[in-house]
């Protein structure tokens, strides 16, 4: 069992970062929830020393796709200093968004360890009827995902039912998401290099170019533009799809834009060396000065959140159809190594801003998320600077067989981490059996009393 939060505990001698601001700062915890934060009276509470290191607030991860490896996932992300997210809820055939979240509040929740909000997700969009949405905003789900490609998985949303969901997005202040492929160039190209016999994976990049990202980009926020929604573009790649987010804000779109670990830290190069099986995901891997493109979007304030997009996919999985690129799985795990490759990319200020603040504040969690604040959760993170550490398979524990990130060195270690006050990570340690997460509702939307955590 973790240290228990209905102890009050005292987080000591630590420096509290918040964006664009520093400073020396205790905090106080108290059934669960920040109860003080500066100068605490830490009297007869359980101490945690901070001295020389740095306090965040938890980490939030707004693009995971956990459902179906649950426990390891939520456990690495704990690790990792991530102790909330924001998870992808895949239909069953049939069914509505509403009725796959209740499904997955009864059948996945319940063996979550890090709190939850939900994503909707159009998955059968020829299914999708005007209400879809506001049922699924009942039960405080505040944001719905579109996929502009994959037309060969039937989940592919064209233009006509896109909008439609848009529009209804705009009326309910939900986020509404976007996986931004021009799916039916990409449908054409494909078949085009498996009619040649192309099937390697040097293919993937060949047919998913960057162009066709860049342009489902500008057509997906003239959507949510017209219809007076809130957008939100998913592991932008590179630099052009960048350039038509920042055009869309000057036109005064509020579009917020999302970059993933795996694109700022690998690129085309990596897809075609002997270990390429490792980078197969999609949008595929782009050039050098797309990752520098992100990274300085991310540091200028271009792009919004960074996030993991997490799959629960193992190496085994993916080597049974490695001869062919249209068959090998698309994903890589990362929710336990986002915040600790975030520390080598980042400063901590800049990190806690797309890490934790602005992913709250996005999707309605804010400030009970997201902030080192009286009566936010006490979820709190300590980095010790001073204690450079390399990332490993065993380290990371999410129980997959493989990480892209084995190996990688980052510029200090998670020390400490508390979860709603459970201390779940004690001096590097997992302490964390027993802990249990919630369904976080967002607060964009109202949902039914039952389904308020307070």
């Amino acid at each position: 069992m973790p240290l228990s939060a209905d102890q009050t505990t005292a987080v000591v001698g630590g420096t509290l970062v918040s964006p664009g601001r520093s400073v020396r700062g205790d905090v106080l915890i108290e059934a669960g929830r920040i109860a003080a934060v500066g100068q605490v009276d830490a009297s007869g509470a359980r101490v945690v020393d901070a001295s020389g290191c740095l306090v965040l607030p938890g980490a939030i991860d707004v693009h995971t796709h956990v459902f179906g490896g649950i426990e390891g996932d939520t456990r690495s992300a704990l690790i990792g200093g991530t102790t909330s997210a924001l998870a992808f809820v895949d239909a069953e055939p049939g069914e509505t968004p509403a009725q796959a979240a209740r499904r997955t509040l009864e059948d996945e929740m319940p063996r979550s360890l890090i709190d939850l909000a939900f994503h909707a997700v159009i998955w059968e969009p020829q299914s999708y009827r005007r209400g879809d949405l506001r049922d699924a905003a009942e039960l405080g789900v505040g944001s719905v995902k579109l996929w502009l490609a994959y037309i060969e998985l039937g989940i592919q949303a064209d233009d006509d039912v896109a909008f439609a969901v848009i529009q209804e997005a705009a009326e309910l202040d939900m986020v509404v998401l976007a996986h931004c492929e021009n799916g039916r160039v990409i449908d054409v190209l494909t078949k085009q290099l498996v009619e040649r016999g192309e099937l390697g994976l040097g293919s993937l990049p060949r047919s998913r170019p960057i162009e066709l990202e860049a342009e489902c980009v500008h057509r997906f926020l003239m959507m949510a533009e017209l219809a007076g929604a809130e957008p939100y573009v998913v592991h932008v790649t590179g630099r052009e799809p960048l350039e038509e987010i920042v055009a869309a804000r000057r036109r005064g779109v509020p579009v917020h834009g999302e970059v993933c670990s795996h694109h700022l830290l690998f690129d085309v190069a990596d897809h075609g060396g002997p270990d390429g099986l490792r980078y197969v995901m999609t949008p595929p891997l782009r050039t050098a000065d797309d990752r520098a493109a992100l990274l300085a979007g991310l540091r200028d304030g271009g792009l919004d959140t960074y996030a993991s997009d997490h799959c629960h996919l193992s190496m085994r999985e993916k080597l049974a159809v490695a001869d062919d690129f249209t068959q090998v799985g698309t994903g890589l795990p990362g929710i336990g190594a986002r915040l600790p490759l975030g520390f080598g990319l980042l400063d901590p200020e800049q990190l806690v801003q797309v890490a934790c603040e602005a992913p709250a504040r996005i999707f309605g969690l804010y400030p009970r998320k997201g902030v080192i604040a009286e009566g936010s959760d006490a979820d709190l993170v300590v980095w010790d600077p001073s204690a450079p550490s390399t990332l490993t398979l065993d380290g990371i524990g999410d129980g997959l067989d493989w990480t892209p990130y084995d190996g990688m060195e980052v510029p200090g270690r998670i020390a400490h981490v508390l979860a709603r006050g459970d201390h779940v990570v004690v001096d590097g340690r997992w302490e964390g059996d027993g802990h249990e997460g919630e369904y976080l509702p967002s607060a964009r939307v109202s949902p039914p009393s039952s389904l308020r955590q307070r």
